[in-house]
């Protein structure tokens, strides 16, 4: 049996600073997975590159991001409403 050489990449550290509920589900499913969480992010990573290119290619990604920010504006508006002690004011939001 041969084996194939594998191909060498270069390699580059890469750090961030993650929200420690985010690192613990990261970590539940590499103990799960029985894969190392450097593997893991890493392979998270490459899957989510790899859908954001594509996405990129057939012109949707500027849609998906449009969507996102309308999102976050809606469930701002929505705490608002919820929070508000009269109507006053909010008009005002929605149209910034």
């Amino acid at each position: 049996m041969i084996k194939e050489k594998k191909e060498q990449k270069e390699i580059r550290k890469i750090t961030f600073d993650c929200p420690e509920d985010l690192a613990k589900r990261i970590d539940s499913l590499s103990d799960i997975s029985g894969v190392p969480r450097s593997k893991l992010v890493l392979n998270l990573a490459e899957i989510g590159v790899g859908f954001l290119e594509d996405t990129k290619k057939v012109g949707i990604l500027q849609l998906a991001i449009l969507l996102r920010d309308a999102g976050d504006k809606l469930k701002e508006l929505s705490k608002q409403w919820k929070d508000r002690k009269s109507i006053s004011g909010l008009t005002a939001e929605v149209s910034k």
